[in-house]
């Protein structure tokens, strides 16, 4: 029979946590792409830029209702948590599976023209770090830490 263990513990930390991982997906995009480095850069296709403006704005979109999901009464009953979470993971791992396919389409993690990575130079070895995929491994591991403070003790086999 399984059977929750443990002590209960407040929602707040991980909607928190959650809220900020949201809050982070809608900014940053907006801050980072709509420039002179991707959405406005004339060496961009125009259509290649449409779908950039596209993408922004859906990460605005869906944070604001992840953030209403997470807030909108109190106590977060757990299947509207669970539900912002998984619309929070959705483009997290929407980038690596677009980072895992990118031979496949010719993608690359960035652009000349725009935010280089960062280099790491450790004695004689370069080590290329890509900013966007450190990111999101910290989204995701946030993300992963939120859901199990939200869920408390794992359930235990007695």
């Amino acid at each position: 029979m399984l059977r929750r263990v443990g002590r209960s513990i407040s929602q707040t930390p991980p909607r928190v946590l959650v809220s900020v991982i949201a809050a982070a997906q809608a900014l940053a995009p907006v801050l980072v792409e709509l420039n002179k480095t991707h959405a406005t850069n004339p060496n961009w296709p125009g259509h290649a830029r449409f779908h950039l403006v596209w993408q922004v704005g859906s990460h605005v979109l869906y944070s604001s209702l992840i953030l209403t999901l997470l807030w909108w009464s109190n106590p977060c009953p757990p299947e509207r948590f669970y539900f912002a979470v998984a619309l929070i993971g959705g483009p997290l791992l929407a980038f690596l599976v677009a980072l895992a396919s990118r031979r496949l389409y010719g993608g690359t993690l960035h652009d000349p023209n725009g935010v280089l990575p960062f280099i790491l130079q450790l004695g004689e070895r370069k080590v290329v770090l890509e900013m966007n995929f450190i990111l999101v491994v910290i989204g995701v591991v946030l993300l992963l830490s939120a859901v199990y403070s939200f869920s408390g003790p794992w359930l235990v086999q007695h």
